[in-house]
């Protein structure tokens, strides 16, 4: 059933300048226009319109996560499942996000060149969170990451270019992980897929910093002891002479 934007406001309880802004940033599909005056919108958008604003005014998610929801909603999940995926996999609940940042406020955040940002993006060491038509955008974690990361070690004397190997390898590990939840999932639901999806994903962002750390740090202990070694054979041999 189609309806003009003011029974859609008059059943939602939404103003239309709101309904309109959210046809500009995507969030609702656009209306049927028959003439520059009239346009008519499909009546989900009431159901819709009522799972944004849960999503904004009792969750505060940002416009950019609730776009991400309905995304999913559209490709067939339920509100509930569609927010459990965008908050296991694609967000950090613990670290609270302060807004997505342009390109040009990323560099003034983190220090870097842009020819540091290009290079790290061209190499695949650095991923904006998300992008706007070709226009990149970066969230709270690709500042940290740039700043506490790539600045730091390009600081250091680092070549960006000898980190490709961080993508090389994490993208096999990520093949690897998939390959594992394809196993887990077949024959299953929607519904249980969902609830693997996301209690895999908890599991694999622990297990995966969790084993990497520990093969550094093993591997510094390792390098120190051989080190230690050396100058005490060293030492004997200076005795001896």
């Amino acid at each position: 059933m189609k309806l003009k934007i003011g029974q859609i406001s008059q059943k939602s309880g939404v103003p239309a300048s709101t309904i309109r802004y959210y046809v500009s940033e995507g969030l609702l599909p656009r209306p049927e226009k028959i003439n520059e005056k009239m346009a008519y919108y499909d009546e989900s958008c009431i159901d819709r319109l009522l799972a944004i604003q849960e999503l904004k005014e009792r969750k505060y998610y940002p416009l950019y996560l609730i776009k991400n929801i309905l995304r999913r909603m559209d490709e067939g999940l339920n509100l509930a499942e569609a927010e459990t995926i965008e908050n296991e996999v694609f967000s950090r609940p613990d670290k609270p996000s302060n807004g997505l940042l342009s390109r040009a406020a990323f560099l003034a955040a983190t220090g870097l060149t842009e020819s540091q940002l290009a290079s790290a993006e061209s190499l695949g060491i650095l991923i904006p969170f998300t992008h706007k038509g070709a226009r990149p955008l970066y969230n709270q974690e690709d500042v940290r990451a740039g700043r506490n990361g790539l600045a730091k070690l390009a600081s250091l004397g680092m070549n960006l270019a000898d980190l490709s190997f961080w993508k090389e390898y994490g993208k096999k590990i990520v093949d690897r992980e998939m390959a594992l939840r394809r196993k887990m999932v077949a024959g299953k639901t929607a519904r249980e897929n969902v609830a693997v999806t996301a209690e895999l994903t908890r599991v694999s962002n622990f297990y995966r910093d969790y084993i990497l750390r520990r093969l550094f740090q093993r591997q510094v202990e390792t390098n120190i002891q051989q080190s230690l070694n050396k100058k005490t054979v060293a030492k004997k041999r200076g005795r001896k002479q």
